[in-house]
C-alpha cells in the first residue's frame, strides 16, 4: 500500500479463542434480591434468587414486556414470589421502551447489551440463556431469538406470532437461525390481536422447518387480568404454563464460539486517522484496546462494527475482541507501524 508522505505496515498477529473470563464486578442486588442496571443501551431490572452461587454457572432468562408495559412491572410474573426459593435462573426484564411498543428493527441492541452487561455481574451459563416476551415483546423475542439463535437455548413467547410483526419474514428468520432452537409458545384462543388461526399456521411453519415447538393453547383474550385463586388470566398462564420450560433441560449447542472479521481498513493521511470496519458472529459485544488502559466497549451492533483511532508515529498496537455469552472471546491483535 503506497500512501503519500506516510509509510504504513499492518500486521494481524493473532486470532484465537480465549476461555471464559471470571466475573469481577460485585453483584448489585438489594435486600430483596432485585437489581437495577443500565447496559449503555438502556435500563433493565432483574432478580437474583437465593439459590445463586457465584461458583456455579446459572441460567439467565431475558424478558420483554408488551405494548404499554413496564420492565419492572413484569418482574413478578417472570420471577414469581411463590417459586423464588427454588428459582433456577437469574431473571432480567429489559427496559428502554416502558409505556411503549418495541421497535423490532432497532431494539436488538438493547437486548444484546443487557445480556452482555448482566454477564459482568453473574456467572451465567452460556448454554442456558433463554429469551421471552409477551405481545410486542414476543415479536422482538422471535426477531432476536431467530436471528441470534446461537446465543439462546430456547424462546418463550406469549400471545404473539413468530413472524407477523417481527419486521422480517418467515423465510428470512428461518434461514437466519444458526440452529433449530427450542420454542414454547403460549396462545389464548380468543386473542383478537394475534388470531389463533394465524398463530397456529405460523407455528406449524416453524415445526415443518425442524424447530421443536411446544404449542400451549388456553382460553382467554389478548390480555386478561389474573385471578390466581381461580387459575385464570394472562400472568397466571405465563407462570403456570410457560415458565416451567426454563427447567425443561434445554441447552444451546456448544459449537458457537464467537468470531470476528475485519472487513475494511482505511487510513486518513492528513491526521493519521485509522478506521477499521468489521463483522462478528455469535457475539454480544465488541471491545478494543489501544495503548495503555483496559478494554473499552465499541458502540453499535457486533454484526457491523466500526473503530476510529488516531495513530501515533511509530508502533501502534490495537487489540479487538468479540465477546460471547459467558465471556468467551475471539481476540485479534493488529500492529500498525507508521512513519512520516
Amino acid at each position: 500500500m503506497k500512501i503519500p508522505s506516510t509509510t504504513l505496515a499492518i500486521a494481524v498477529l493473532a486470532l484465537s479463542l480465549a476461555t471464559a473470563r471470571a466475573v469481577v464486578h460485585p453483584v448489585p442486588v438489594d435486600g430483596n434480591g432485585y437489581f437495577h442496571l443500565n447496559s449503555g443501551q438502556g435500563p433493565y431490572v432483574g432478580y437474583s434468587p437465593d439459590t445463586y452461587n457465584p461458583a456455579v454457572p446459572i441460567s439467565l432468562f431475558v424478558w420483554m414486556h408488551g405494548c404499554g408495559g413496564m420492565a419492572e412491572g413484569d418482574m413478578y410474573a417472570v420471577a414469581p414470589f411463590a417459586t423464588r426459593a427454588t428459582q433456577s435462573y437469574v431473571a432480567i426484564s429489559v427496559g428502554g421502551r416502558d409505556g411503549e411498543c418495541w421497535d423490532v428493527n432497532a431494539d436488538t441492541a438493547k437486548v444484546l447489551a443487557a445480556i452482555a452487561d448482566v454477564s459482568r455481574y453473574f456467572n451465567i451459563n452460556p448454554r442456558k440463556v433463554y429469551l421471552g416476551g409477551y405481545s410486542s415483546g414476543g415479536d422482538l423475542t422471535y426477531r432476536v431469538g431467530l436471528e441470534h439463535a446461537e446465543l439462546f437455548a430456547g424462546l418463550l413467547a406469549e400471545n404473539t406470532d413468530p413472524f407477523r410483526d417481527t419486521g422480517s419474514t418467515a423465510a428470512a428468520l428461518i434461514a437466519a437461525a444458526a440452529w433449530r432452537i427450542n420454542v414454547a409458545h403460549l396462545a389464548h384462543t380468543e386473542d383478537d390481536v394475534y388470531p389463533i388461526g394465524t398463530v397456529r399456521a405460523d407455528l406449524a411453519t416453524l415445526s415443518a422447518n425442524g424447530f421443536p415447538v411446544v404449542k400451549i393453547e388456553k382460553p382467554g383474550h389478548h390480555y386478561d387480568a389474573s385471578d390466581f385463586m381461580a387459575g385464570t388470566g394472562t400472568d397466571y398462564d405465563r407462570i403456570a404454563f410457560l415458565l416451567p420450560y426454563l427447567d425443561a433441560g434445554w441447552v444451546s449447542p456448544a459449537t458457537f464460539a464467537p468470531r470476528i472479521d475485519i472487513a475494511k481498513t482505511k487510513l486518513k493521511t492528513k491526521k493519521l486517522k485509522f478506521v477499521l470496519r468489521g463483522t462478528a458472529k455469535f457475539a454480544i459485544r465488541i471491545e478494543y484496546k489501544a495503548g495503555k488502559g483496559g478494554f473499552k466497549k465499541l458502540k453499535g451492533s457486533p454484526t457491523n462494527w466500526k473503530l476510529k483511532l488516531a495513530l501515533k508515529t511509530g508502533r501502534n498496537i490495537i487489540r479487538i475482541r468479540a465477546i460471547g455469552v459467558g465471556g468467551r472471546s475471539a481476540p485479534v491483535t493488529i500492529v500498525i507501524i507508521s512513519k512520516r
